[in-house]
């Protein structure tokens, strides 16, 4: 076998194996699943992606998280609809983890942390169906 074809092979074989690596499944669920349900299994990522704006306070996080179901993974991130424009809107993403089969509802609110007596402005919940 030629040098460049053994390079070839050993190049691709190293793709596949990352690619084999890294390909963990996910549900992709926004603002339109709300109320709804998803099927996902165990270890899967559950990813989900809803209008958010931080400059005003606001933020979306996990409420009575069941941690022996779900772990958030990571921080939660923001992307801008519009970067140039300071305080403008876009989505935060949070990425929770499947630990367990079973059935459970994954609620978040949309509040402002150190507001503690008042009632968020929105709720995302979404019954989670683990196999």
């Amino acid at each position: 076998m030629s040098r460049k074809t053994l390079s070839l092979v050993t190049l691709i074989m190293v793709f596949i194996l990352a690619t084999a690596c890294s390909s963990t499944k996910q549900a992709n669920l926004t603002a339109a699943d709300k109320g709804g349900q998803v099927e996902v299994k165990v270890g899967e990522q559950i990813v989900i992606k809803l209008d958010s704006n931080p400059s005003t306070g606001y933020t979306w996080e996990a409420k009575d998280l069941d941690t022996t179901m779900f772990e958030q993974v990571g921080d939660t991130a923001f992307t801008s609809s519009n970067p140039s424009l300071v305080g403008a809107g876009g989505t935060l993403t949070l990425t929770f983890k499947v630990l367990k089969a079973g059935t459970n509802t994954l609620t978040l609110v949309y509040h402002r942390p150190w507001e503690t007596d008042v009632d968020p402005i929105d709720m995302f919940a979404v019954t989670v169906i683990v196999k």
